[in-house]
């Protein structure tokens, strides 16, 4: 099994959901530090989806077979190991860096 790490995008089914949650069996993004997922089964992770709604924390996947959008709003805390999921690559450290810079800006005071 390929072990998550910052950067990797997997496929999980989360449901149930309510509301304007991501549902059903999609890609996910792993945000958290490494050491996270490298001592436990949790991880903090950004849902991908196809919107075509432009948001400042709508960020366009590039360089990915994936493709989508990477909702920062919407981050979830996932126990990964108690669902199906499937590894499906890792992004490019610049995307990375730009996801990373702006969940940054979710958390400031203000």
């Amino acid at each position: 099994m390929v072990t998550i790490k910052q950067g990797s995008i997997i496929k999980i089914n989360l449901d149930p959901k309510q509301g304007h949650e991501q549902k059903g069996y999609r890609p996910y993004i792993c945000l958290n530090h490494s050491i996270v997922t490298k001592y436990s089964n949790i991880g903090i992770f950004a849902p991908i989806s196809n919107t075509k709604r432009d948001y400042p924390f709508y960020v366009p996947l590039e360089g990915t077979e994936s493709t989508g959008k990477v909702l920062l709003d919407q981050l979830v805390t996932i126990d990964f190991n108690a669902r199906d999921y499937r590894y499906v690559e890792d992004i490019q450290e610049d995307l990375l860096d730009e996801l990373l810079a702006r969940v940054k800006v979710l958390f400031e005071k203000g």
